[in-house]
């Protein structure tokens, strides 16, 4: 009799398991993170680099004025001839240039990033990947 009830309780508690083992597998992050594409990073990548980086927003001017990432510079390709001399002013090459916009697959971000690495011919140039969500989700 004792053991008839210890197996039916041990059914009965397994049973209960079941919808939080599922319910616990919905919330794991083990799923696979995006791949970066080859000039992007990561926000917990570039935040171990500290003070060596350069925050460059694409934005327009009523999102960085609504937020942007502390000590970061506009620069937009809308107005790059105004714009361009404040930021090579800035730059510095002893630290990595992250360029940012709004997230997503954000092209404006890609295709400044990738002006400033050909036109200036700036090294160390990277994308924000997830863009400015990313600085807000952390």
């Amino acid at each position: 009799m004792i053991a008839r009830t210890f197996r039916e309780l041990a059914l009965i508690g397994s049973l209960a398991l079941i919808p939080a083992l599922v319910s616990g597998f919905t919330q794991l992050k083990w799923r696979k993170e995006e791949p970066l594409l080859a000039n992007e990073v990561r926000l917990a990548t570039a935040q171990t680099w500290g003070d060596k980086v350069l925050w460059v927003d694409v934005r327009d001017e009523a999102a960085f004025e609504s937020g942007h990432i502390p000590g970061s510079l506009r620069l937009t390709a809308a107005e790059w001839d105004a714009m361009v001399a404040p930021f090579l002013d800035q730059w510095d090459p002893e630290k990595s240039t992250i360029v940012y916009g709004k997230g997503g697959s954000d092209d404006d971000a890609h295709e400044m990033a990738e002006r400033l690495a050909k036109e200036l011919q700036l090294d160390g140039v990277f994308v924000l990947k997830g863009g400015w969500e990313a600085w807000q989700q952390k």
